[in-house]
């Protein structure tokens, strides 16, 4: 109660500001040259603006909307850390149950810190082992399953549980973790559980699901020349715990409300306060500069700005896409910014939005 009349002191106009520069600065970056992009905006838990810009590959007529589908890239893996809540919260599964002997294929190069290793340090980047390890196998389409079976070569650089290493394979072993727990294949885990409650209805896993979305974007690198189209991505597909699911600007804004409780029936109070919750302090973070109490949670990057708490985001880059999402779940305000190129604005308006939330919902 106390943070609705708080917030009922907040002039209309300053959520317009927010909306209107936030609307401005991509209209800008598209006439600049990034062939499209899709933009949710929500304040104070309402969708302010769902819309799209520019075209879903260069030199062609198809205009981005709000219902474009864009491959999310790591931002997949809050779906996963939301489904590891869910069956904890039923009894299915542990956050501290550990990896070995769960997954009876899996072997450590060090079997005393291997057998210590669990879901949640899985899933809060906290394994122990070297980061991004094998990340470059999968960008070498390696085969998942060959690229588990070299696990045991990897190091530990620290104790699990100790520090901040960010993984894409060992991530996805939490997929495989939740499949074993449920007696259903990841996909369908987050089919029945978030996806079709939510009524995602452009939400999809893996390239067969984005190639079979009609109104889908094409990835673009940058060239000499400008911004060139590519064929999507398949590797990371292969991790779709980690980095598997295509989704629209309106699934996202249906996704980050569901963040700020609007959905209880799916998502529990408990299940939102044990993902949001900092476990690991991540130093290596591209905002590091800006930022202070820069953790990672469950599936999420938590941190403050500027004197300001309790911000969540997570970001997306696979090759041709940035994806990004932040809100702040105390005044439930948010943006979600999906891009069919790999371009600097993907980062530069995450700090866009912090400093025109400072400016505008901020009141202190």
């Amino acid at each position: 109660m106390l943070l609705l009349v708080a917030l009922s002191f907040v002039p209309a106009r300053a959520k317009d500001e927010l909306v209107y520069a936030l609307d401005s600065y991509v209209q800008k970056a598209v006439k600049q040259g990034i062939p499209g992009a899709s933009l949710a905006i929500v304040v104070h838990g309402k969708v302010r603006l769902l819309r799209g810009y520019g075209v879903t590959r260069l030199g062609g007529n198809q205009r981005v909307n709000s219902a474009t589908v864009f491959p999310l890239a790591s931002i997949s893996k809050t779906f996963t850390s939301t489904v590891a809540a869910i069956l904890v919260s039923r009894g299915l599964i542990e956050w501290d149950t550990h990896v070995v002997p769960y997954l009876e294929h899996v072997t450590f190069s060090d079997p005393e810190l291997g057998k210590h290793v669990t879901l949640r340090h899985l899933l809060s980047h906290s394994s122990g082992l070297v980061p991004h390890a094998y990340t470059d196998l999968l960008e070498d389409n390696v085969r998942y399953t060959r690229i588990l079976q070299m696990l045991n070569r990897v190091r530990f650089v620290c104790e699990p549980g100790k520090c901040y290493g960010y993984q894409n394979v060992l991530y996805n072993l939490g997929g495989d973790m939740l499949a074993m727990a449920s007696g259903k294949d990841y996909p369908t885990l987050v089919r029945e559980l978030i996806f079709i409650p939510l009524q995602m209805s452009h939400a999809s896993f893996g390239l067969s699901g984005f190639l079979n979305s009609p109104n889908r974007v094409e990835p673009h690198v940058k060239t000499k020349k400008g911004f060139a189209a590519v064929k999507p991505a398949a590797y990371y597909y292969q991790v779709p715990a980690a980095a598997g699911v295509n989704a629209s600007a309106q699934d996202l804004a249906k996704w980050m409300l569901a963040q700020f409780g609007h959905q209880p029936t799916v998502l529990r109070p408990s299940v939102l306060e044990v993902m949001h919750k900092p476990h690991v302090r991540a130093n290596q973070y591209r905002y590091r500069a800006k930022l202070s109490n820069v953790y990672y949670a469950l599936g999420w990057r938590t941190f403050d700005y500027q004197g300001t708490a309790g911000f969540v985001h997570h970001g997306g880059w696979v090759k041709g896409i940035r994806t990004e999402m932040v809100f702040n779940p105390i005044t439930q305000t948010g943006m979600v910014f999906l891009t069919n190129c790999e371009t600097d604005v993907a980062r530069e308006i995450v700090i866009q939005f912090l400093d025109l939330y400072r400016q505008y919902i901020d009141q202190k």
